[in-house]
Parts: structure tokens; C-alpha cells; sequence
């Protein structure tokens, strides 16, 4: 579950806490890209059709929320999408078989809080306020070929 995570470029567009619907899910948003005609050329030109990605990045107080993709380093972000760094760390990893992009319209107040389950189950210890992490991320990934998504608490870098 603990494993080592290389520096990644997320690219796609935050949207603040206040974007959350009333079930909890940013599901408007995540419609919102995936009819972004930037955000599908960007995907198209650099052969990530296949993959989606959403981050969380907590504060003190709230949260953004990013839809988007992990792309390569070193990528050209065009104009209407932005780029967020994250660090090379530990992470806990939990792996979840046969999903689909609805994964991402789910209600957050679910999905995290199971994800945080399973991680302090293992014997992790995360933040009560994940705001007051130096790595305040949960990163979701979907590989839309083998349906296989992928969830990544980023822990403070314990080498």
C-alpha cells in the first residue's frame, strides 16, 4: 500500500470547494472538461485519451478540486488549462478494479473517507485535517483501457 511516487504534472482545471453540488459531487465540473474542446485536443495530442485523473488539494479551511489528466513533465499546457506539480513522496496506494469515469461523479464525502479508512486500517497515520499535511493531495487515477483506478494519499516524505 506504502509506496515510493515520482514528481507528477497534473494538468486540467481547479474548481473551488463552492463548485460542489448539493450531492457532494463535482460531477457538473467534470462534465464540464470532458466537453472542453481544449482540454480533448490537449488529450488527443499527447496520447492520454485513455486516462483521467482528479486531485484534491486540501487547505486549512477548504479544498480545489482538479478534473484533468497526469501528463508527461515536460508538456506545452495550453491557454484555458493549468498545471499542478506534485511532489516526489510517499504515497498510500489503494487499487480499485473495473471502474469508469462515473467513479469520478461520485460524492466526495464517500469516496475520501473510505479511501482514508483503508489507509489508516493499514497502520498510516494521516491528518485529521489533511490541511495541515506539507503534502496535502489525493490523486485518483483511471486508466480507461483496464479500467483499473488508482488512489493516492500523498504522506509526508518519510525516506
Amino acid at each position: 500500500m506504502k509506496q515510493a511516487q515520482e514528481e507528477l504534472t497534473f494538468v486540467g482545471r481547479p474548481f473551488p470547494d463552492a463548485m460542489m453540488d448539493q450531492e457532494k459531487t463535482f460531477s457538473g465540473c467534470n462534465l464540464e472538461m470532458e466537453n472542453n474542446v481544449v482540454f480533448q485536443k490537449f488529450l488527443k495530442s499527447n496520447h492520454l485519451t485513455g486516462k483521467r485523473s482528479s486531485l484534491v488539494v486540501f487547505g486549512p479551511e477548504n479544498f480545489m478540486y482538479w478534473y484533468g489528466v497526469i501528463a508527461p513533465k515536460e508538456v506545452k499546457v495550453p491557454a484555458g488549462l493549468m498545471k499542478f506539480v506534485l511532489p516526489q513522496t510517499q504515497v498510500a496506494r489503494v487499487e480499485l478494479p473495473e471502474q469508469s469515469l462515473a467513479f469520478f461523479n461520485q460524492p466526495l464525502n464517500f469516496v475520501l473517507p473510505e479511501l482514508i479508512g483503508k489507509v489508516t486500517d493499514a497502520g498510516i497515520q494521516v491528518y485529521e485535517n489533511m490541511g495541515d499535511s506539507t503534502t496535502p493531495y489525493i490523486l485518483q487515477s483511471l486508466d480507461l483501457d483496464t479500467k483499473k483506478l488508482s488512489q493516492d494519499l500523498y504522506l509526508e516524505d518519510s525516506k
